[in-house]
This record gives C-alpha cells, structure tokens and sequence, in this order.
C-alpha cells in the first residue's frame, strides 16, 4: 500500500526534528540521501543524476519546516539544507509533552526514540500531534490566528 503524502510528510518531519533536536544548538546540514531512498534518478536529457521525487519532497518538507517558524537554515537548495537548527519556537514545541502523557517524555523525547527504533506509526501519530500544538504556539508568530 503507498505511503499517504501526509504520512510520508509526517514521517519525515519526524527524523528531521529528532536529528535537530539531538544536535541543538549545533547547525546541521541536511542532504535527502540520509532521509530518503532513493535520493536521485538518471535524467537522460540531463545525463547525470538529479533529485528524486522523495528528494523534492525532502527538500519541500524543510522548506516547509522554515516558513511554519520550527526551523531555520542558511541555504536550501534541491540537493541540501545548509546549518539547520530549530528556532527557539521550534525548541519549546519538542520540550513539550504529548497530552495524551502525565510526565512523560517530551515531544522531542518521543521522536527521537520512534526515529532510532524505526517505529514508523508511532513516529507518524507523535508528530501529527506535535504539528496540532506548534499550530497553535507558533500560528500567532507567523501570522495565523
């Protein structure tokens, strides 16, 4: 069965927080080939390799990530995301908890342990969530009410 686009965004944004938030606040370069099989694909009008579509996808996940105000980066190009680091809006989401837990471990907490154990549905539901509370943390910064 193929992967939903917003499963695939969901899954991605995922292994993008959790790296992130086990580097913060040290910047990151992100390249496609590290969250995405396959990264590239022959282009015979081209003669060499270009990005693939889950490459596209990658790179307009991130970009995405940019503008909702959880991330920023240097440079964004169709082949990497140059020094990467979450915003501190970016931060304070991650730190949050789920509400579905009392105490437990934070948002960040959770992904990053999904992202290392491959649990792709837990990884999927955990950022769903995630996106609902950065919704409405981060929606007055970027404009939204």
């Amino acid at each position: 069965m193929a992967v939903s686009n917003i499963d695939q965004f969901n899954e991605i944004t995922g292994l993008v927080l959790a790296e992130l938030y086990a580097k913060f606040p040290v910047p990151k370069s992100l390249i496609p080939e590290k969250f995405v099989e396959p990264a590239t694909r022959w282009c015979d009008f081209m003669c060499a390799d270009i990005p693939s579509e889950d490459a596209e996808f990658f790179i307009a996940t991130v970009r995405w990530l940019e503008s909702s105000g959880y991330l920023t980066f240097k440079d964004c190009t169709q082949y990497y995301a140059q020094d990467v680091v979450l915003t501190a809006a970016g931060l304070e989401v991650l730190k949050a908890s789920p509400s579905s837990l009392d105490k437990g471990p934070s948002f960040g907490q959770s992904i990053t342990n999904a992202a290392k154990e491959g649990g792709k549905e837990t990884l999927r539901a955990t950022v769903s969530e995630l996106l609902g509370l950065g919704a409405r943390v981060l929606g007055p910064a970027i404009g939204l009410s």
